[in-house]
């Protein structure tokens, strides 16, 4: 007998008037009504992306913090010490239950706002915010980058000596590479990026090994972060073993070789499939280069066979391949470069 059934039976058999049942059934939506929102306190700790460990004392020409909170009257107007009590950051107190959105600004000795940051909480009883403020008038995103290896024989999780790495390459959108120790992002380490637009972003990260007869990629991974204003994000990356493969091609009419220029040809698409992974490396539109750009260097493939397919093609219709000439398969090697000396020729026939 459940307990509305027996607390019914009772109210039958005792001699008494002005019997209750409260049905308190948890199965019964009608009675699980949520609990009151609470007023609370707020605090909020504060650092700065790129002062070393990002703490106030990082920040001597920081004299006081600024705090605005639409709709409320903080104390002082909202002015506070970067430091209070060994502590970078202040409680706010007695908030009642709503959404509430911030800005923080951290002050020079001249009241210019050196650094910023801006959001929103909500308040349900006490809450617990980290801010990181970033430089006025610039990016106002970062991410904390860090990297790892594929498992090779030495180990299912290699560190960099047993991935035989001394340095990360890193670019970001295409931009400029850093160089950067690889100790410093591998495991838990991580490494700050530059200052970014909040929003989508392209990374690579090359894992090279530099020695006294000059540098080789080792290992590389491309990707993609999504960074937030005011809020560094954290993103990590398997980096998988790569090799090269150095290419050339001819052009030939007939039996006769052709330059680029007697043939009329201006571009050449190249496209590598990879038989291993059954795609191809640069999607349908393949890789275009420039009729005179040879030999072509491929340095971040992954080991595995690959199909070689060439198009040359210029104004007029002018068209040339061996694409329907057997194409060849070449073979790449984890850890293996070659030179531009080395390239393997290709030739191209006139089809038209």
């Amino acid at each position: 007998m459940n307990a509305r059934l027996l607390a019914t039976f009772l109210c039958l058999t005792i001699a008494s008037t002005g019997c209750i049942i409260v049905d308190r059934d948890d199965d019964d939506p009608c009675c699980n009504t949520p609990p009151p929102a609470r007023s609370g306190d707020v605090t909020l700790l504060w650092t700065f992306a790129n002062a070393g460990a990002g703490r106030c004392a990082d920040v001597p020409e920081v004299k006081k913090v600024r705090i605005t909170i639409p709709g409320e009257t903080l104390h002082n107007g909202g002015i506070y010490a970067c430091n209070t009590a060994g502590v970078d950051g202040i409680v706010l107190h007695d908030f009642v239950p709503s959404n509430y959105s911030y800005t923080i600004e951290a002050l020079g000795y001249s009241n210019e706002v050196l650094y910023q940051a801006s959001g929103s909480f909500t308040v349900n009883g006490d809450q617990r915010l980290n801010v990181n403020l970033t430089p006025k008038g610039g990016p106002n995103s970062f991410a904390y980058v860090s990297w790892s290896f594929e498992p090779n024989t030495s180990s299912p999780n290699p560190n960099c000596t047993q991935a035989g790495v001394t340095h990360v390459d890193v670019s970001i959108d295409g931009g400029e590479w850093e160089r950067l120790a690889c100790e410093a992002g591998i495991g838990s380490n991580q490494v700050s990026s530059p200052y970014l637009a909040p929003g989508p972003h392209t990374i690579e990260l090359v894992g090279v090994r530099v020695t006294s007869m000059g540098e080789t990629p080792y290992y590389y991974r491309s990707g993609t972060l999504n960074t937030v204003a005011g809020s560094p994000i954290s993103v990590s990356y398997g980096l998988w073993a790569v090799g090269g493969l150095s290419l050339r091609w001819e052009l030939i009419e007939g039996s006769i070789a052709k330059t680029c220029a007697q043939s009329g040809v201006t571009q050449v698409t190249i496209h590598l499939y990879d038989e291993t992974r059954k795609e191809y490396v640069y999607g349908d539109a393949g890789d275009v280069q420039r009729c005179d750009g040879a030999p072509i260097l491929y340095r971040f493939l992954r080991p595995g066979n690959y199909t070689v397919i060439m198009d040359g093609s210029g104004p007029g219709g002018i068209y040339y391949t061996n694409r329907y000439n057997s194409p060849p398969s070449r073979s790449v090697t984890a850890f293996e470069q070659p030179t531009e000396s080395g390239a393997y020729t290709l030739y191209l026939a006139r089809r038209n």
